[in-house]
């Protein structure tokens, strides 16, 4: 769907709302050219994009819980 800036700038919460629901993306123009695009905004199930991409290479030794000596500690 074409817009053009001004019919978009009278009519932006509408045509937010048909983007969101429709997930049809909106080429706004100005002057017959387009200028921007509108689309809908997905998110994702992890904002982090590494989490959970190498399971099973790492593991645990020993307990993380257990106190330990800080061999590194500056005096």
């Amino acid at each position: 769907m074409k817009v053009t800036a001004a019919n978009f700038r009278s009519n932006c919460f509408k045509i937010l709302d048909e983007v969101d629901k429709q997930h049809k993306e909106v080429v706004i123009t100005k002057r017959g050219k387009p200028i921007a695009k509108l689309v809908r905004y997905e998110t994702s199930p992890s904002s982090d994009p590494l989490l959970g991409t190498l399971p099973g290479v790492g593991c645990t030794v020993g307990d993380l819980t257990e106190p330990f000596e800080d061999k590194w500690a500056l005096d």
